[in-house]
């Protein structure tokens, strides 16, 4: 892949190394080619993907909820970076392209780190009442649900076994 080197420094004084792709896309230098790869065809074919970030030495989620689907856009300016544009809108978020350890389409798992994980899920019965179904993640409260079915559904989509939570 034909691409450039360079570092940015803000004004703030904080300086990032990037690769400039011949289409002008600059991903942070960190960012593994093969990620590059899909997010610029995803960007240039106008895919919907679901993003998952996390920690690129052991695979592990960091279980984002949010900002995490759409499409791949590109903002302006001397360093275009790429965004993740929810369905609908005309701009988003920058990616944290350097984090991502899996792509996902609407069908399939596109690129995946080789430790992925979410960690120990465990599905309970708690003591409240109107929200008695209780998500442990290693042990640990991660969200409480009015119904068994919804907390299956919030339990595959950490997973990836379900692309959205709606």
């Amino acid at each position: 892949m034909n691409q450039t080197f360079f570092e940015h420094t803000f004004s703030l004084g904080q300086a990032i190394r990037y690769r400039r792709l011949p289409s002008g896309t600059c991903y942070h230098a960190d960012t593994p080619e093969t990620v590059v790869a899909i997010l610029e065809a995803c960007r240039q074919n106008r895919c919907e993907i679901r993003l998952y970030y996390g920690d690129t030495q052991t695979g592990q989620s960091w279980l984002d909820e949010h900002d995490i689907i759409g499409y791949i856009g590109r903002s302006t300016g001397i360093v275009k970076v790429p965004l993740l544009v929810p369905p609908g809108d005309s701009g988003g978020p920058a990616l944290l392209d350097h984090c991502i350890i899996r792509i996902d389409s609407p069908t399939k798992v596109l690129y995946q780190h080789g430790q992925f994980h979410v960690g120990d899920i465990t599905l309970v019965q708690g003591k409240l009442k109107q929200l008695p179904w209780e998500v442990l993640i290693n042990w640990t409260l991660q969200a409480r649900f009015p119904a068994k079915r919804e907390a299956k559904h919030y339990i595959d989509f950490l997973q990836g076994k379900r692309f959205a939570l709606e």
